[in-house]
């Protein structure tokens, strides 16, 4: 073992292997959208460029189809998207671009043009919370739960869409305040029939000057834009193997969407899997390592998603 584990680290490349997390990290990589297609393009080409037997499993992403239990979606794609703060005057200015940092929005919104008022929740996630308080045809500034916000203020009293600067906590080692000018990654998952709205991450620093102009009484408006679109399309699974002696397989996974840079959340893990796979191969055909006994297979999915896709359609 220890002459295995030995010749592994001198052939595999931790270089190269930073190079992967640069190219896939380019790639806003969110479920089902063509930012993720061309992260798995990419690992197939390097795959197929070192002599790994690999292909790309399309799936439909529609909301007709399930796989298992796992409720399909559609695709979706985002060409532009900012909002900015155009009341009070003093304070005019860009709050969110999609363009400088695509964390700016909420993924998976919908397409708005227009200006709104902003009106304060604390959180939103609960009835109470909306008491004596007008949100219809308004943006609601949360730090709540956004999908509990989107059926309260948006689908029961008709908020038009959600400003989120929230930013996740973890006591005692962080807590929101500590990354001010942070954007938490934030997404709406819609289902079949939802009512489907726009929303804009804003960093804690920008949520609390908001607040305090608005516990103070005044008027604060934003002017959006969203150009976005859904339809019925497809998202991607990366299989790769190589071959052992018998019909067992060790699997090796990682998931490879999530926005972008996100190179923890999981460049990180792709790219390590695809230069093992480079590895295993080079080493195999140089003849210094023997073809395993169990196949090795690896497969790069949308988190949980393709996993289920995948699962579904082999059930064999």
């Amino acid at each position: 073992m220890r002459k295995l584990i030995s010749l592994v680290r001198e052939n595999f490349s931790g270089p190269a292997t930073k190079r992967h997390i640069e190219h896939i990290a380019q790639f806003h990589r969110i479920q089902a959208s063509p930012g993720y297609r061309q992260a798995a393009q990419y690992c197939l080409e390097k795959l197929q460029e070192a002599g790994v037997e690999a292909r790309i499993h399309s799936y439909a992403a529609n909301e007709e189809i399930s796989y298992w239990t796992q409720q399909g979606f559609q695709e979706w794609d985002v060409s532009e998207a900012w909002c900015c703060l155009v009341e009070p005057e003093e304070a005019r200015g860009k709050l969110a671009d999609f363009r400088d940092n695509p964390f700016s929005l909420i993924q998976r919104s919908a397409s708005f043009e227009g200006e709104a008022e902003v009106v304060l929740l604390e959180d939103g996630e609960e009835l109470a919370d909306y008491e004596g308080l007008n949100v219809e045809g308004k943006v609601v500034l949360t730090k709540g739960d956004v999908r509990r916000v989107h059926r309260l203020a948006v689908e029961k009293f008709g908020a038009l869409g959600l400003l989120y600067d929230g930013m996740r906590s973890a006591p005692p080692v962080r807590e929101r305040i500590d990354l001010p000018d942070a954007r938490q990654y934030t997404s709406f998952w819609w289902g079949k029939g939802d009512k489907r709205c726009f929303g804009f991450v804003l960093t804690p620093r920008q949520g609390e000057k908001l607040r305090s102009r608005l516990k103070k009484g005044e008027k604060v408006v934003v002017r959006a834009k969203v150009n976005a679109r859904f339809y019925d399309g497809a998202f991607e699974v990366v299989e790769a193997v190589i071959p052992g002696h018998t019909d067992e397989w060790v699997l090796l996974l990682a998931h490879l969407c999530h926005p972008a840079p996100s190179a923890n959340d999981n460049a990180s893990g792709a790219a390590t899997i695809l230069e093992i796979a480079i590895t295993l191969k080079k080493l195999i055909e140089e003849g210094k390592l023997e073809v395993p006994k169990r196949g090795i297979r690896f497969l790069w999915v949308p988190e949980m998603t393709g996993t289920y896709a995948y699962l579904a359609s082999n059930e064999g």
